[in-house]
């Protein structure tokens, strides 16, 4: 019996539980949920073809798409940056009203919309009038701005942190691009500085090489970064819509440093005048009348010695893809190869390195890995252009790469007192590398050749 009003207790409180879930939690907004909010236009970015934006500094910006191209009209003819466009009709498309101040309110005067401080109006195919957002002021928390639909009488907020996408003057609209190339088809560079040595390049394949003031291979990605450079760097002003008449001012009658690009038979030059301030100086582009101001950096870039842009890697082969060496000391040359541990019936079996010449024999594997990841990390300290003529020498000849079609590569290292040169065939000068690093490759030739 007790059991059974134990039962009957548990039932009652089980169907309460089910009724308040039912009629009262039910009813709530899921934890998390806000309130959704109304969009202030409903557009296709697609279909907008012109818009007009005055900035907070009174300057008016008309811009019109021909086709799937965007061209800044008024206040004059100019190229568009895309981002910046595209980043305005996006921020148009996902404006949204925080909350409502006033339907119909007396006056806006006290919000900062007569007249509006920002208004962005855009206009898509098939219409004939622009729908226009009008920004006023922003609210006391500075949280949101005080708007409204130009026509509408409804006073409503807006999130202040959209006031940057929406504010933007001409210039902020513009293509700031200071060199027009294509970065990919780039071939050649030529970097003339108002004194000291000029440099030029040219890519081969997939690497650059100097051709002027020596031929030598060039540090990949420091040239590539000049070439980086150029395509990305953009100006942060504009000074005059034409300086022809007062480069002398500008520092640009003889510019610092002249850096030409090329691309098959087209050419685009940057000139770099005198400084602007601490952080800017200015710059033209040849082809063009204009005068702008960019970074200073780029200038420092541009004017970097010769050798900082030399490849001072003295080897292209790795201790994992050699092939075959050759090592010639005293008069004397060392052939080296790989074989199968066991014999090369074994297909399975790792390879082994073995001396073939002048006699063939085992080498301790350690000490041979150790010489060829010395002699692969090789880099050169500095460069001279005149050569070592005599001194202990040695010379390294290196195959590597795909065995039916290897690479091959040779360096002649020279030793006179405390001095290490290294000649590469086809480069001019040498290259001056560490003491240490090319005693340590002596002492282990010695070792894995049995010589003294």
């Amino acid at each position: 019996m007790r059991g059974g009003k134990s039962f009957l207790i548990l039932v009652i409180l089980a169907l309460g539980i089910g009724a308040y879930a039912y009629f009262v939690e039910s009813k709530r907004e899921p934890a998390g949920t806000a309130a959704k909010k109304a969009a202030v236009f409903t557009l296709d970015i697609d279909k907008v073809d012109e818009v007009e934006i005055k900035s907070a500094s009174g300057e008016v910006t008309t811009l019109k798409k021909n086709g799937a191209k965007w061209q800044i009209t008024a206040p004059e003819a100019l190229d568009v940056d895309d981002s910046e466009i595209n980043g305005v009709l996006s921020t148009l498309r996902s404006l949204e009203v925080q909350r409502t101040i006033d339907e119909n309110p007396k006056g806006v005067a006290g919000f900062g919309l007569e007249p509006p401080r920002i208004a962005v109006g855009f206009r898509s195919t098939g219409e004939t009038g622009m729908r226009r957002i009008q920004i006023g002021s922003k609210t006391p928390t500075g949280g949101d701005l005080y708007a409204r639909v130009e026509g509408q009488p409804k006073l409503f907020l807006v999130s202040s942190y959209l006031e940057d996408s929406l504010n933007k003057n001409t210039f902020a609209l513009r293509d700031k691009t200071i060199l027009k190339f294509g970065r990919e088809d780039v071939d050649s560079i030529t970097i003339e500085p108002a004194s000291g040595a000029g440099l030029a390049f040219v890519k081969k394949g997939n690497d650059w090489r100097f051709t002027k003031p020596f031929d030598a291979k060039a540090d990949f990605s420091g040239t590539d970064g000049i070439v980086g450079r150029l395509a990305q760097t953009r100006m942060k002003s504009v000074v005059a819509a034409d300086g022809t008449k007062e480069l002398k001012k500008y520092g640009l009658e003889k510019p610092e440093v002249v850096a030409t690009v090329g691309a098959g038979s087209t050419r685009a030059s940057l000139a770099v005048g005198g400084k602007a301030d601490e952080t800017s100086v200015y710059a033209r582009d040849l082809s063009r009348p204009l005068v702008f101001t960019i970074e200073k950096t780029l200038l420092d870039d541009l004017k970097r010695k010769p050798d900082d842009l030399r490849k001072k890697d003295l080897f292209e082969f790795r201790s994992f893809s050699a092939a075959g060496i050759d090592l010639t000391t005293a008069g004397q040359t060392f052939t080296f190869g790989k074989e199968k541990a066991g014999g090369k019936e074994q297909s399975s079996a790792v390879d082994q390195w073995k001396q073939l010449k002048p006699a063939a024999k085992d080498v301790d594997q350690a000490k041979f890995t150790d010489l060829l990841t010395t002699l692969s990390n090789l880099r050169a300290d500095t460069f001279t252009d005149k050569p070592l003529a005599t001194g202990e020498t040695i010379e390294v000849a290196a195959r590597f790469g795909d065995a039916a079609a290897p690479q091959s590569e040779k360096v002649t290292f020279r030793k006179s007192g405390t001095t290490v040169h290294a000649m590469v065939p086809g480069e001019g000068g040498a290259a001056v590398v560490p003491t240490a690093d090319f005693d340590k490759i002596l002492a282990l030739i010695k070792e894995v050749t049995g010589t003294k």
